[in-house]
């Protein structure tokens, strides 16, 4: 898996063959980045990210997004129905617009953040430096082909940076 440059929200930067992302304009606005150049609707996924930069204050947010989601938008991953992520700044989880606690873990700079969607469980469960957290969501909806999961990642501040470093399918 690299970052897709053209399903970027604007002031992203990809280096390194597309795998890595640094946030480098828009500060203070949220925009989401698609990990992708795969989605999918059945199956299960891993892929892990490594935190280079939190940025000033750690707004990162690591998840998947659904085939609706505009990546031009000024959006979270959790903004209406279209995704689920975890919040690096406070470890809680994100669907539907609103947060829930989910993780006393708080990822620091160097940090890897695995994450393993099971479209046949229908769960996003979330690691840390290879600890499971648990599984954040269950019942992700599923609608035969019709619906695809994307891995993302959204920034808010300048200066957040997070590569991809490992991916099993």
């Amino acid at each position: 898996l690299v970052f897709d440059a053209t399903n970027c929200g604007p002031g992203f930067s990809l280096t390194e063959h597309n795998t890595n992302v640094r946030k480098t304009s828009s500060n203070g606005v949220w925009y989401p980045c698609l990990i992708g150049n795969a989605g999918w609707s059945r199956g299960a996924h891993y892929w892990s990210v490594r935190i280079h930069d939190r940025g000033p204050s750690g707004h990162v947010q690591v998840g998947i997004v659904n085939g609706n989601t505009d990546m031009r938008a000024n959006t979270d991953l959790a903004t209406g129905s279209n995704g689920y992520g975890y919040y690096v700044v406070n470890g809680n989880k994100l669907a539907f617009a609103s947060q829930i606690g989910f993780s006393q873990t708080i990822p620091r700079n160097g940090d890897v953040i695995g994450i393993l969607l099971d479209l046949e469980e229908l769960t996003l469960t979330y690691f840390h430096n290879g600890h499971n957290l648990g599984t954040a969501f269950g019942k992700i909806p599923i609608n035969q082909d019709a619906i695809k999961y994307y891995p993302a990642i959204a920034c808010y501040e300048i200066g957040c940076s997070v590569s991809m470093i490992k991916t099993i399918t």
